[in-house]
């Protein structure tokens, strides 16, 4: 291969590996493509000069730039974000417990918009921040709604991050759950993601059908007292209608 068609093969690459896999190094990033790390300096840095790549404020990780993101999924989101406001807001009111709006990138859920509930003890959130899709509520909604190609090419691994000893740590064990929540529409968080963590979550569709985000809901775990099976507890079937109403409103004020 020519050394212009080798750049640009691996240039390409780069981008296919940032959308696969979120962050890297730029020594990850040099190991996964084959070449040495002055290579990868100098691709990563002209995809930088032309904003498909940028590096993380204050971090050495590189992320996929604007130029990569701004697309009509993009658009869709900032206009589910936008119009969500409102009734995420009286979702928080209602019951009390922080309300998050998350999308996925790469491997992880990203909390897209968040009201906290005002409890002494809450759940908190920063958005743009977010923990692994398969540990999250939120996050195992969107997982449900890939197809399963994208879904292998996200979790290329059969073992999966164990954050707490509640997590899900193997593909197979994920894939079954994920059966499970297209079949009843949400999805659980028992201490998944952090020891006391509770979280219920549903899909937010566009109207064409197409999962655009996943409305979630989050407490702490000690004081949900969720029931340990497959069917929620009556105080969590309370949560789960107050949520599932509240994506209908959401997905009524969706144009496109």
């Amino acid at each position: 291969m020519r050394p212009t068609l080798a750049s640009v093969h691996n240039a390409l690459e780069i981008l296919h590996l940032l959308r696969r896999r979120g962050p890297l190094r730029l020594s990850e990033i040099a190991a996964e493509i084959g070449v040495g790390t002055s290579t990868a300096h100098r691709l990563v840095s002209t995809l930088r000069e032309q904003r498909f790549v940028r590096q993380q404020p204050g971090g050495k990780r590189y992320e996929l730039g604007s130029a990569m993101l701004f697309s009509s999924e993009v658009s869709a989101l900032e206009h589910c974000v936008a119009v969500s406001a409102q009734v995420m807001e009286q979702l928080q009111e209602r019951t009390q417990e922080t309300v998050h709006l998350s999308v996925l990138r790469g491997a992880t859920c990203l909390f897209a918009a968040s009201y906290e509930s005002r409890r002494m003890v809450r759940v908190t959130s920063r958005v743009g921040q977010g923990p692994l899709a398969h540990t999250a509520a939120g996050g195992k909604v969107l997982l449900a709604a890939l197809e399963p190609d994208r879904l292998l090419e996200l979790l290329p691994n059969e073992a999966l991050e164990a954050v707490t000893e509640r997590s899900i740590a193997t593909r197979s064990e994920l894939l079954e759950e994920l059966v499970r929540v297209r079949e009843v529409g949400f999805a659980r968080n028992l201490g998944e993601s952090e020891a006391d963590m509770y979280a219920l979550a549903v899909p937010v569709r566009r109207p064409g059908g197409e999962v655009i985000s996943s409305l979630t809901i989050a407490a702490p775990l000690s004081r949900i007292d969720p029931a340990e099976g497959a069917d929620p507890a009556p105080h969590e079937r309370v949560l789960l209608d107050a949520l599932r109403e509240s994506a209908g409103r959401i997905e009524s004020l969706l144009a496109y």
